[in-house]
C-alpha cells in the first residue's frame, strides 16, 4: 500500500475511535448525573437509547440524502461539529428533557457521519485486502472504551459531571473532525487508485476516467429499490437482527458468569483478557475474510458464537466458561467487521450505501429490543438458563436465514 491508503486507513479509524466514545462513554455518567440532578436511573437511562433510537431514522434518511450530496468528508466534518456542540449541551443540562434532546443531536448523524462514512471509505479505496482493513478500522472502536474508561470518571469524580462532558466533546472533536481532515473521499481526489487497481488507471484529482472499466465496476450489484423488492434482503435482514440481539448478551455476561459462582474479581480479570482478545479477533476476522471469503468466514464464526452459548448453559467450571468466554469475545465483534462486507457480496457496489443503511437499521433494531428483551428473561425466570437458550435458537435462525440469502442469490 501506498501512503495515501495509509491515510485512509488512520482517517476510518479515527472515525470508528469516534463512534466508540459516545458508545462507551454515556454509562460513566449514570451515577453522578443521578446523584447531582436527582434523576432515576430509569430516566437517565433513556438518553443512550435517544442515542441510538434516532439512527433507526437518520441512517436511511441520511445515507441516501446528504452522504451522496455532500460527500463523505463534508459528511464527517458535520457529524462532527453536531457531536460536539451536543456533548456541549449536556454539560449544560439540568432538565431530563434537555438531556434526551441533547442525546438525541448527537445520535443524528452520529452513524451516518463515523461507520457509514468509514464503511463507504473502504469500499472506494480498497479493492484488495478490502476486509483486512475493515476489521482494523473496527478494531479501534474498541480502543475508545479504554481511553474514556481511563480518564473520564476520574475527571467526573474531581470535577463533576460538566467537566465530563466538556472533555467527551474534545475527544470526540478530535476523533472526528480529525478523521475529516485526513480523508477524501475517492481515490482520484488525491492523484491515486484503489489499492489493488492496476497502476494504470492513476488519474489526476478531478480528472475524467480514462477507461470505462471502473464505471463497470461500480455499476455491478442491485440498485436500492431492486434490493428491496428482494428476499435475499429480507433474509439477510433477519440474520443480522438475529446476531446483533445475540451479541448484546455482552451486557448481561458479568451477572451471568457471577451467578456461576466465580468471584466478582476474577470475572473482571476474565473479562479483561476476553476484551482484549476481541480487539484482535477484529482484525483477524478481517484478513481470514479476505483469503476465505467473507460468507465462509461468517457462517464459521456464526457456529462457534452458538457453540459459546452451549457451553454457557452446559458447564459451571471457571475454566470452561473462560474458554466459552473466549469464544464469545472472539464472534461478538462479527456484526461490525462482516455485515458490511455480506452485504457488499450479496447486493454489489452499485447502490451500496442506501442498501447498507437499510440493513444498518435492522441492526440497530437488533441492538435496541436485544438487551431489554434477554434481560427481561432473566429478571422472569431468575436464571441465565433461558436467555441462553433464545440465544442459541436466534443463532440458528441467523444461520438458517443467511443460508438462505445465500442459495437465493445463487439462483437469481
Amino acid at each position: 500500500m501506498k501512503k495515501e491508503h495509509y491515510r485512509m486507513v488512520i482517517a476510518g479509524m479515527l472515525l470508528m475511535l469516534g463512534l466508540g466514545i459516545p458508545i462507551n462513554g454515556m454509562g460513566v455518567f449514570t451515577v453522578p448525573v443521578t446523584t447531582a440532578l436527582g434523576f432515576t436511573v430509569a430516566q437517565f437511562s433513556i438518553v443512550s437509547s435517544c442515542l441510538s433510537l434516532i439512527g433507526i431514522v437518520s441512517i436511511p434518511v441520511l445515507s441516501k440524502s446528504l452522504m451522496p450530496k455532500i460527500g463523505l468528508r463534508k459528511t464527517a466534518f458535520v457529524g462532527g461539529i453536531t457531536g460536539i456542540i451536543g456533548f456541549i449541551w449536556m454539560a449544560n443540562s439540568t432538565t431530563i428533557w434537555s438531556f434526551y434532546l441533547a442525546a438525541s443531536l448527537i445520535g443524528l448523524l452520529l452513524m451516518v457521519s463515523t461507520s457509514m462514512v468509514a464503511i463507504t471509505m473502504v469500499n472506494n479505496w480498497f479493492v484488495k485486502k478490502h476486509g483486512t482493513v475493515m476489521g482494523i478500522i473496527a478494531a479501534s472502536m474498541g480502543l475508545s472504551g479504554v481511553v474514556v474508561n481511563a480518564v473520564i470518571p476520574s475527571v467526573v469524580e474531581n470535577s463533576g459531571f460538566s467537566a465530563g462532558y466538556y472533555l467527551m466533546a474534545v475527544f470526540y472533536g478530535v476523533a472526528v473532525l480529525g478523521g475529516a481532515l485526513l480523508l477524501r473521499d475517492k481515490p482520484e481526489d488525491l492523484g491515486a487508485v484503489a489499492y489493488g487497481e492496476e497502476e494504470s488507471t492513476i488519474k489526476e484529482p478531478n480528472a475524467v476516467m480514462a477507461t470505462n472499466e471502473s464505471e463497470e465496476v461500480l455499476s455491478e450489484g442491485l440498485t436500492f429499490a431492486e434490493a428491496v423488492r428482494s428476499p435475499i434482503f429480507y433474509f439477510a435482514a433477519i440474520a443480522f437482527i438475529s446476531f446483533v440481539m445475540v451479541s448484546t448478551f455482552t451486557q448481561q455476561l458479568q451477572v451471568f458468569l457471577v451467578s456461576t459462582g466465580i468471584n466478582i474479581v476474577q470475572v473482571g480479570a476474565m473479562m479483561s483478557v476476553a476484551s482484549v482478545a476481541m480487539i484482535i479477533s477484529k482484525i483477524a476476522m478481517g484478513s481470514i475474510s479476505d483469503k476465505l471469503g467473507a460468507k465462509t468466514t461468517y457462517t464459521g464464526l456464526a457456529i462457534i458464537f452458538t457453540l459459546a452459548f452451549v457451553i454457557f448453559f452446559s458447564t459451571s467450571s471457571p475454566i470452561i466458561l473462560f474458554v466459552a468466554l473466549l469464544m464469545y469475545y472472539m464472534c461478538a465483534g462479527t456484526p461490525n467487521v462482516l455485515h458490511q462486507l455480506i452485504t457488499l457480496d450479496l447486493f454489489g457496489k452499485k447502490d451500496f450505501t442506501a442498501i447498507w443503511g437499510m440493513l444498518a437499521v435492522a441492526a440497530n433494531i437488533g441492538l435496541a429490543i436485544g438487551n431489554p428483551i434477554l434481560g427481561l428473561l432473566y429478571d422472569l425466570t431468575g436464571t441465565y438458563q433461558l436467555t441462553i437458550i433464545v440465544c442459541i435458537a436466534l443463532m440458528i435462525i441467523c444461520l438458517i436465514f443467511f443460508f438462505l440469502a445465500n442459495q437465493t442469490k445463487k439462483r437469481a
